[in-house]
Order: structure tokens, then C-alpha cells, then sequence
């Protein structure tokens, strides 16, 4: 019979991480990218589903290493600073790509050049869909107090498989959390102000951009 308690633990251990530390520390990153460069309630709910996704599939992959390697991957912890580096370097990459995105959507090329700028411009480097992703991963690859206890936990886990699962339904309890809310709420005074002072838009975009720089620099260095 399989012991479903370890699941349930860390669902609901996710649960609360979720409304609480979670919320406090996503906040303030996320609601500024949405405020930047999305627009209305659906685009901040688009938004905050695109970096649970990005959390979920970090903790998916935690779980199968911890479970692949043990005890090991717990020891990395030494590791941290280079994490928040990395976290840090992503954040201050996004708020780069949100100065440089009207001159570089502008500039004159061959047409074969514009044609494969146009792609990797829609699908990566200025998707937001894409961002939100990666900052999902990001912030699920640091460690705080709740997921290191369910990873420890799932060292005890019987397979490789059931650790991932184990850190997933951790991953997805986190999303009920009032982030939801946050976004949505990001989203909606995005267009208001976009709406009021169309004018502004970039300007507002790159406001944001350069807060999610001042966000990634404090990140890595403190």
C-alpha cells in the first residue's frame, strides 16, 4: 500500500510556504515585470500561471537529482551564494532586455536577419511568457526553510520518480498563494496607466526594467 502522508506533507507544506514567505519574497519581483510589460486581470493571472509553471518544473528536477545523488545534493548548500548570483544575473538580464526592446525591435537589417531576430525575439529573448518562466526556476533553485525540509525528506524517498513527485506537489501547493491575487492586481493597474498615458508606455516599461535591475543587483549582493 503506498504511504500517501509524505505527499500530503509537503502539498500542504506548500500550502503554506505559499501565502506566506513565498508571497513576501515573489511579490515584489513579479508584480514589477507584470507592471512593466503586461497589460489587464488576464495578463497578471497569464503571468503569475507562467512562473508557477517555471517553479514546478525546478522543484520536478530538484526531486530527480536529490533522489539520483542522496545526500550529496543536500550538502550543496555551500552553494548558495552562487545561486543567488546566478538569480540575481537573470533579474538584471529580464530588466535589460526591457530598456533595450524598442531599439532593438527598430533596428535596420537584412531582411533574412530581421526575419530570424523577429523569431528568437517573439519566442525568448523578449517573451514574457518566457521570462516569467525562467524567473519561476529561479527562485524555486534557491532553497528557503520549508523546501529544504521537503527535500531532505525526500531522500527517503523509494524512487527517483516519487522524490520528483514529492517536490512537485510541493511546488504546486505554493501556487495558492496570494501572488494570484498580486498579479492580477499588477495586471489591471498596468492598463490603467497605460490607458490613461499611452504616451508613457515605454517609459513605464523601463521604469520597471531598471527596478528589476535594482532588484537583481540587491538580490546577488545581499
Amino acid at each position: 500500500m503506498i504511504n500517501t502522508i509524505p505527499y500530503s506533507t509537503a502539498f500542504v507544506t506548500g500550502i503554506i510556504s505559499g501565502t506566506t514567505q513565498c508571497t513576501i519574497a515573489c511579490a515584489p519581483f513579479i508584480s514589477t515585470y507584470i507592471m512593466g510589460s503586461r497589460e489587464g486581470v488576464l495578463d497578471g493571472i497569464k503571468s503569475f500561471t507562467a512562473f508557477t509553471v517555471g517553479r514546478v518544473f525546478m522543484y520536478a528536477v530538484i526531486g530527480l537529482v536529490s533522489g539520483y545523488i542522496g545526500t550529496t545534493f543536500v550538502g550543496m548548500e555551500k552553494n548558495l551564494p552562487y545561486l543567488s548570483l546566478i538569480f540575481g544575473f537573470i533579474l538584471i538580464s529580464i530588466g535589460l532586455l526591457m530598456l533595450i526592446r524598442p531599439v532593438s525591435t527598430n533596428c535596420n537589417q537584412s531582411k533574412g536577419k530581421i526575419e530570424l531576430f523577429g523569431f528568437i525575439s517573439r519566442r525568448v529573448a523578449f517573451n514574457p511568457t518566457t521570462h516569467l518562466f525562467v524567473m519561476g526556476m529561479a527562485f524555486a533553485a534557491i532553497p528557503c526553510p520549508p523546501m529544504a525540509g521537503i527535500l531532505v525528506y525526500s531522500l527517503k524517498m523509494p524512487s527517483v520518480i516519487s522524490s520528483s513527485i514529492l517536490m512537485s506537489l510541493f511546488g504546486i501547493g505554493t501556487a495558492f498563494s496570494p501572488l494570484i491575487v498580486i498579479s492580477a492586481l499588477s495586471g489591471w493597474f498596468s492598463r490603467k496607466i497605460k490607458t490613461e498615458v499611452p504616451q508613457y508606455k515605454m517609459m513605464f516599461q523601463r521604469i520597471s526594467g531598471i527596478i528589476l535591475m535594482f532588484l537583481g543587483v540587491s538580490s546577488a549582493v545581499f
